[in-house]
């Protein structure tokens, strides 16, 4: 333990705080929710309630960080765990990661019914049950096949999808005993999580667009051209930070398990 670098030990410490941080935060949300019933009863909340329970796993995989890892397994600074406890951290994290952004895609549904198309509730209402099944339907099966195939195996600080031993699946002179296809279900699992993103972007920037649409009628009629676009503008600015947030968050994280 005392010879693992400073760089591993950071690595296993380091998810543990973030991992908190957020785990406080979907559950103060839950709460938020949870405690007035006039928010209970809104579509956009349960999908909210949604989505902060999988971040609540997806931020408890990373609390646990490197404990469940196999006992001994070597550069993985708190390694304490068996093969069994790393495929379960393996199969939350995977249910976690893949189902939070999915519902980022459902909430970005319910605005452009809500703020493109003027929807009102009840309309959006006849769909609900998609909203919620569609993120959690994909999250479960990612999960489950990963179970009988072996995928769950330590990929750095996570039990994640990995061959086993790590590096059998580019050294020809170590065979893999698990994980044989963990490289192409990483493939899938982004190729999902990137087409969410891809059409959050397009959503976001389209409901931008209306809005400056529908903005630009109003001051054509009372206003002069040159008056401010204070509600597009505000659009804009909250759209751009929530976009850049999933693409900082997700470019790392992608580049990192591909590099």
């Amino acid at each position: 333990m005392s010879n693992i670098p400073a760089y591993n030990k950071a690595l296993a410490i380091v998810p543990k705080c973030a991992g908190t941080l957020s785990f406080i935060g979907s559950f103060l949300v839950i709460f938020d929710i949870c405690r007035d019933k006039k928010k209970r009863e809104s579509i956009f909340n349960r999908i909210m309630l949604g989505l902060s329970l999988f971040d609540m796993i997806a931020s408890f995989v990373n609390i646990l960080s490197t404990w469940p890892t196999p006992e001994g397994t070597a550069g993985i600074y708190g390694a304490s765990g068996t093969t069994a406890t790393c495929t379960a951290q393996g199969f939350f994290n995977e249910l976690g990661n893949i189902t939070t952004p999915l519902y980022s895609a459902a909430q970005c549904v319910w605005y452009l019914l809500f703020l493109k198309y003027g929807w009102k509730e009840k309309d959006c209402r006849k769909y609900e049950l998609a909203f919620h099944s569609i993120p959690i339907s994909v999250g479960l099966t990612m999960a489950i096949v990963g179970l009988p195939l072996t995928l769950f195996n330590n990929s750095g600080f996570l039990c994640w999808y990995a061959p086993f031993p790590a590096g059998c699946d580019n050294n020809t002179d170590i065979t893999c005993t698990r994980g044989n296809l963990a490289g192409t279900f990483r493939w899938i699992h982004y190729g999902v999580i990137w087409s969410a993103i891809l059409f959050i972007t397009y959503a976001m920037t389209s409901i931008y667009l209306s809005v400056r649409r529908q903005e630009g009628k109003v001051q054509g009629s009372i206003m002069s051209n040159g008056s401010r676009r204070k509600k597009s503008d505000a659009v804009k600015t909250q759209a751009l930070l929530y976009v850049c947030a999933l693409y900082l968050t997700w470019f790392f994280t992608t580049v990192n398990n591909f590099c």
